[in-house]
């Protein structure tokens, strides 16, 4: 009888014990590679075979910034010059390299 109680009493802890494991919230890798990853928006002022340039604020003045597009990059919408983008970077050896770009088209107003 002894024995059961024991037996029972250990078969308890190791059976809480592994819910408590398992319960524990798993970390997510993705936010440990989001800071590598840096964000920039602004106006596409040149467009190249591999790369394209743009515009941004920086304080008062205007400043270039220019890009890198590799297999892995990800693109939506069409580059065109003039037009507003949303650019997720990294930097390499000095150069930023796009992974993700969001173009939104200039907005054209025709009044007449």
């Amino acid at each position: 009888m002894k024995f059961r109680t024991i037996l029972s009493l250990a078969s308890l802890f190791m059976l809480c014990f592994t819910v408590a494991v398992w319960s524990q919230p798993i970390a997510m890798t993705a936010s440990r590679t989001a800071p590598d990853s840096e964000t920039i928006n602004g106006k596409i002022s040149a467009i190249g075979d591999a790369s394209f340039s743009v515009q941004v604020m920086k304080g008062q003045s205007m400043s270039t910034v220019e890009f890198l597009i590799d297999g892995n990059t990800k693109m939506e919408g069409k580059l065109t010059v003039g037009a507003k983008a949303a650019v997720e970077y990294k930097s390499d050896g000095g150069k930023n390299v796009a992974t993700h770009v969001v173009v939104t088209p200039a907005a054209s107003l025709d009044l007449y």
